[in-house]
């Protein structure tokens, strides 16, 4: 059996209160923590046997609110993987994960070939949402990360582990270049079903976090969906 003797490092980055650390809690412990409390810096180290392959991974989750920037720098330089959490909730919050990829992309040369998450947290707040799931799917598109993006809820266990499948999905398979801009008339219905991947086989091969990310997967439940419009239905009919 293959061992693999470096650790791959995936990073949590996000503003503070968005679930990085109950998305983690719940995905390796199954629990959940009502109360929040600000994370400084907390490190989880898990192994697996993937293939027959042996992956050390260690989850490393950061403060919402970096006090020392050169923290978050050296965070962006050494991991292998991204995860970033942002509330469908909370607008700012948003805007935090854009600022954040811009980061990524100016410090890491290889930023194309790291795979990265980008993940919607509160979905059981649906309700009180702030961010159409449309429009974050439409800047992931055009960012190449639509492969990448989903909505979840820690607190109902919802999406949970679909984020790390998409990781090991991103290890295994180069994901395709858009040419093209995201827009709500190209995007159609066959497109999104024919996307739809069977995460049955996201652990085959290679499992170093280090390889290319995948083509473009947009989970199940993940359609986009337009803004409310007091236009005519015509004007917002997904062609």
């Amino acid at each position: 059996m293959a061992d693999l003797d470096h650790r791959n490092r995936v990073v949590f980055l996000g503003a503070g209160d968005v679930g990085k650390s109950s998305i983690l809690q719940r995905f390796l412990f199954d629990t959940y923590e009502e109360k929040y409390t600000e994370t400084v810096e907390d490190l989880f180290s898990k192994e697996y046997d993937i293939k027959g392959i042996h992956l050390k991974v260690d989850f490393l989750d950061t403060a919402g609110k970096f006090a020392f920037p050169a923290m978050r720098r050296l965070n962006i330089v050494n991991a292998h993987g991204f995860v970033l959490v942002y509330s469908i909730t909370n607008e700012q919050t948003f805007e935090e994960v854009k600022q954040l990829w811009e980061q990524i992309k100016e410090m890491r040369e290889n930023y194309e070939d790291i795979p990265c998450v980008i993940v919607g947290n509160h979905l059981d707040q649906e309700d009180s949402r702030q961010i159409e799931r449309f429009d974050a799917l439409n800047w992931a598109y055009n960012e190449d990360l639509a492969g990448g993006f989903i909505e979840v809820s820690a607190k109902e266990n919802i999406g949970i582990s679909d984020i790390f499948k998409i990781l090991l999905e991103q290890v295994n398979h180069p994901r395709d270049k858009h040419t093209d801009h995201f827009s709500l008339r190209r995007m159609s219905v066959h497109f999104v079903e024919n996307n739809e991947t069977d995460t049955s086989d996201h652990h085959e091969g290679q499992a170093d976090f280090t390889q290319s990310r995948s083509r473009s997967l947009i989970r199940r439940g993940s359609k986009p969906k337009t803004k409310r419009s007091s236009k005519s239905k015509s004007d917002c009919d997904v062609s």
